[in-house]
């Protein structure tokens, strides 16, 4: 008798905009996924409102910008400071512009992509245990009086700043809460901000951050430093007094979406790996919301994961690649976590001195038009990669590589990042011969080659790259020393793509199984891999430049679990026990809005299940409004990683 030996998995837990992500990548990667969701319901209210140019670019790695981006506002202009402003239309990008995206939206579209790509979510699902062993991860989750075992080769916690994954894992989670209590609205304004761009006001030790939907809303955030931590209800008064300290004078707030005052927290997780247990987004990293770059980190931690993860599952990775995770995203967060501590201080100082030497100082530094390019780059992401300083003018291994487009010989010409879409390496061959890209071949199913006639003038100096699925240089080889340039191909591809010969890709089956409740699966032999990471495989990361730290988003969820909001709700959100389906929500991270059911629809007791089947997604939004998240540029204290009540929700079923 055969014994059935269960095909690779991965567990997510979470379905915020990371979550999702993440589960987009591994199903497009041919890796079975199921994300398990906490709430049952959705919120009404977004948090996360600000998609920068490098999340957005990653994101139309595989696709799914354009979706965003087509309904999203585009903001040009931050303006950190009177007389100070900062101009993302000059940034040399698909996207230069902060693009206000309903942090709601961008779960819709991500979870679409994940449904049709079979990914199983699991709603109302709550991780209460967790053990691990050198052959996988089995979870306790129970919902609504059952319990039942998940078990996979891999669980990655995306379940936001009170993962559950990262406390039964045992990562310790350091840093502090600041004694702030900054205020959050969507509401309108009848008197608004001079300009219709993100604003940034600082003054009387308070911070102010206004940023535009473009439909007479705003997404205002209030912060001052003698006014702490309260469970009072925030009021339209209280929210008019704060802005005028900045504004000089009562903008005359009206007609508030939501109102809410939070706890802000700076704090970083000591591993991002232990095991076979991961964590990304909140659930590794929160900080001050001046910087606006939580959910715009957590999506960029799910791409580099999703890759590396696959590989490693699939048997492929090089050594230490999943490690090169955290050595690659933990940096990054720290830097943000640095630069936004320093930003909050310095704006809600009292100190009407350090105020105006703070003005004067941003006014000055951007009106050189170098140092203005280079804030709106490293506010937008564009400067953070994981390169080495130095190397010269031409791409080299851990940089970010631009969104070309190139000529290919007898077709027409194509940018880089539509190369990209299935998620596999793109092989750049900028020779004439060609033979780089015929090499290139025997690895079809994990990489793209591409002959390229007449390189553009920023691939200059190189006669092959290898791009990395998440955009970034693996290897670049010089158009000089044309002796052994086959040889080097082949030993790079072997590095990082692994054997020649095809390996699974795809779509997962539509065919997905509702969760067995006590049943217990087998994982994959392969144990976790060594913490330490090769010299030779992960690049030191780049350290930011002038211009970081400016920007915002909002609250962040304070330790007790208490996020404090008037009870101003959206007209029109659906009922929890709705029978249609939706697979959003906030892994105490983020969360969504509903969509209507793709196919068959039943409750599973107190279960709901997003069944994926390609060319079976949810239906467009229903009628629930969305007063947007928070991500708001410069400075804001607009909101991001804070629980929140929930609206309604549904769940796509599979019968069982």
């Amino acid at each position: 008798m055969t014994t059935a030996v269960p095909d690779p998995s991965v567990i997510v837990v979470g379905a915020g905009p990371t979550g999702l992500t993440l589960a987009c990548e591994l199903a497009a990667a041919g890796v079975s996924c199921t994300v398990l969701e906490r709430r049952l319901t959705t919120s009404a209210q977004s948090r996360a409102m600000g998609l920068y140019a490098r999340t957005l670019e990653v994101l139309d790695l595989r696709g799914h910008a354009d979706a965003l981006t087509a309904y999203g506002r585009p903001v040009g202009r931050l303006h950190p400071a009177r007389g100070a402003v900062v101009d993302f239309t000059e940034l040399d990008t698909r996207f230069p512009a902060l693009h206000v995206v309903p942090q709601s939206r961008t779960e819709e579209v991500l979870q679409k992509h994940a449904v049709e790509l079979g990914v199983t979510l699991v709603r109302d699902a709550e991780v209460f245990g967790l053990e691990q062993d050198d052959s996988g991860v089995t979870l306790q989750v129970r919902a609504g009086g059952e319990e039942w075992e998940e078990s996979a080769d891999y669980v990655v916690g995306c379940d936001g700043a009170h993962s559950a994954v990262r406390e039964l894992s045992g990562i310790a989670f350091r840093g502090r809460t600041y004694d702030i209590a900054p205020v959050l609205a969507d509401v309108r304004l009848r008197k608004p901000p001079p300009v219709d761009d993100v604003v940034v006001l600082a003054g009387n030790g308070a911070v102010m951050v206004t940023v535009p939907y473009g439909d007479g809303l705003y997404r205002v955030a209030v912060a001052r430093r003698d006014r702490p931590w309260t469970r009072e209800p925030v009021t339209l008064q209280e929210l008019g007094e704060l802005m005028s300290l900045s504004l000089g004078f009562d903008p005359e707030p009206y007609d508030p979406a939501w109102l809410a005052r939070f706890k802000i927290h700076q704090r970083l997780a000591d591993h991002y790996r232990t095991g076979r247990v991961l964590l990304a987004g909140d659930a590794a990293h929160l900080h001050s919301p001046l910087g606006g770059q939580g959910l715009n980190l957590g999506i960029q931690d799910a791409v580099n994961l999703g890759w590396k993860l696959a590989a490693r599952i699939q048997g492929w990775a090089p050594p230490g690649l999943l490690d090169s995770y955290e050595a690659e995203r933990r940096p990054q967060a720290a830097r943000i976590l640095k630069a936004t501590d320093r930003a909050t201080w310095m704006a809600t100082s009292p100190s009407p001195a350090l105020t105006a030497l703070r003005r004067t100082a941003l006014a000055r530094l951007l009106g050189s038009r170098r140092v203005r390019r280079v804030a709106g780059e490293a506010i937008s992401g564009l400067r953070s990669d994981y390169a080495r300083r130095g190397g010269g003018r031409a791409l080299h291994a851990g940089q970010r590589v631009p969104d070309l487009t190139v000529r290919r010989p007898g077709a027409a010409p194509v940018r880089l990042y539509e190369l990209m879409r299935d998620g596999r390496f793109l092989l750049l061959d900028l020779t004439p011969a060609g033979r780089a890209a015929a090499l290139g071949e025997a690895w079809g199913s994990r990489v793209c080659p591409v002959r390229v006639e007449e390189p553009p003038a920023r691939l200059a100096g190189l006669s092959t790259l290898l791009v990395r699925p998440d955009g970034y240089v693996a290897w670049a080889d010089g158009e000089g020393a044309a002796e052994g340039h086959e040889e080097r191909v082949r030993r790079a591809l072997l590095h990082w793509c692994g054997a020649e010969g095809p390996t699974a890709r795809g779509a997962v089956p539509a065919a997905v199984r509702v969760p067995e409740r006590g049943a217990e699966e087998d994982g994959a032999d392969a144990a976790p891999g060594p913490r330490a990471v090769p010299d030779a495989l992960v690049a030191t990361p780049y350290v930011g430049e002038a211009g970081e730290g400016v920007g915002g988003e909002g609250p962040v969820e304070d330790s007790e679990g208490a996020w404090q909001t008037d009870p101003v709700e959206a007209a029109g959100a659906p009922r929890a026990g709705t029978p249609v389906a939706s697979a959003q929500d906030a892994g105490g991270e983020e969360h969504a809005e509903s969509v209507e059911a793709a196919e068959d629809v039943r409750r599973l007791g107190a279960v709901e299940v997003a069944r994926g089947a390609t060319g079976g997604a949810p239906g467009p939004v229903t009628d629930a409004p969305e007063p947007t998240g928070a991500g708001a540029r410069a400075g804001a204290a607009a909101g991001e990683g804070a629980r929140e009540p929930a609206a309604a929700d549904r769940g796509e079923a599979r019968r069982p």
